[in-house]
């Protein structure tokens, strides 16, 4: 019999450890620096923190943004999807998108905010360009996900007669979903960083990255700091619950797999 081993601490002490390691390093820098206005102290940025967060017109902010991160992943999610799937299936296809994505992936963020300025109103910006940005991650993982079908099924299935439906739905979904699930988190977190940078230069009437820039141009510092802490945050809380849902669906795959072989075969 086996002994385990306790080689070391658990993930959420190490997390914990690393945040007041930050803090702690965070303080003495501003203690050295001794300039609010550069760095505020910790103190004086939870204690923004804490008073923003009694106003309904800070979260009313707060949730306009959320609001416009989850509509630019439902929008890359979908046409991601569709599009890869298109891109994975056929390699004419693939090869005429490859153009389009290989721009997106190298036109600087602020380039495209820009110009959607001149296209759409200041609300619609963040979400337009999160979808842009978020579309080369999407539809590049679906695409993966069709180049890793094991070819001896395909050839398997093509000799007891599968037909092309039952190829595509027992065969390739299976392969792509995982690849699919990455792709879905890895856009969930980059949408909320492309919406929150979209508002700082669209200046919508209301969204986080409004109250950033207004506390800029004051230079209220501990507030830019308190809004981009609450930003990360929910960033940081919603990508958690994604990957969370993620990796329980992943293992009840697996599971069901394991105790049912025949799972999902035609």
């Amino acid at each position: 019999m086996k002994s385990e081993k306790h080689t070391g601490v658990s993930p959420g002490t190490a997390v914990l450890l690393s945040a007041v390691l930050i803090v702690v390093i965070w303080e003495a820098g501003a203690r050295v620096l001794h300039a609010p206005l550069i760095l505020p102290a910790p103190s004086a940025v939870f204690q923004r923190f804490f008073e923003l967060s009694r106003s309904s017109f800070f979260w009313k902010n707060v949730g306009f943004t959320a609001i416009r991160c989850f509509a630019a992943f439902g929008i890359s999610l979908l046409a991601g999807t569709l599009l890869g799937i298109g891109c994975g299936m056929s390699a004419s296809f693939n090869n005429f998108v490859a153009f389009p994505l290989a721009v997106l992936r190298s036109t600087p963020v602020v380039s495209f905010i820009l110009l959607a300025l001149f296209w759409f109103d200041s609300s619609v910006v963040p979400v337009f360009v999160a979808v842009l940005m978020t579309l080369p991650v999407m539809i590049t993982a679906v695409a993966s996900g069709f180049s890793a079908v094991d070819e001896k099924l395909l050839a398997m299935a093509k000799i007891y007669g599968l037909s092309f439906r039952q190829q595509f739905l027992y065969i390739k979904i299976p392969a792509v979903v995982p690849f699919f699930l990455s792709g879905a988190v890895s856009s969930f977190g980059l949408s909320w960083k492309v919406v929150a940078a979209g508002e700082v230069l669209s200046l919508p009437r209301y969204g986080a990255g409004t109250l950033l820039q207004k506390a800029q141009v004051h230079l209220e510092t501990q507030e830019v700091v308190a809004v981009t802490f609450v930003i990360v945050l929910l960033s940081f809380v919603f990508e958690k619950l994604l990957s969370g849902l993620v990796s329980r669906f992943q293992h009840r795959r697996l599971r069901t797999d394991a105790e049912d072989p025949d799972y999902g075969q035609p």
